[in-house]
């Protein structure tokens, strides 16, 4: 029995620059957690977002992702260091 298959995580959300602010973000996000939630088993969906990406952060949290760790300088992009908010979202009450 697998110990991590009721986690299902979201590895990456990308928006170009001209589609923002127009519920683009909110529709890829909210597809991808109805296909979650018809996974037989899936009762948590995990991402990390940059800290800093305060509209990512947003957006996570009013679909109800809560925060449950930071970690300092998890991504380098063309040289800096960035920190990575973790964030969970339950798919049942159980």
């Amino acid at each position: 029995m697998n110990k991590l298959a009721h986690r299902g995580f979201i590895w990456g959300m990308y928006v170009r620059p001209t589609s923002r602010q127009h519920g683009v973000g909110r529709s890829l996000l909210n597809e991808a957690l109805s296909f979650a939630r018809r996974v037989p088993g899936l009762r948590q969906v995990n991402l990390g977002v940059n800290s800093n990406n305060a509209a990512a952060m947003q957006l996570y949290l009013s679909v109800g992702f809560k925060a449950f760790g930071h970690e300092i300088d998890a991504m380098l992009v063309d040289g800096a260091l960035h920190n990575e908010t973790h964030m969970s979202l339950k798919l049942s009450a159980d």
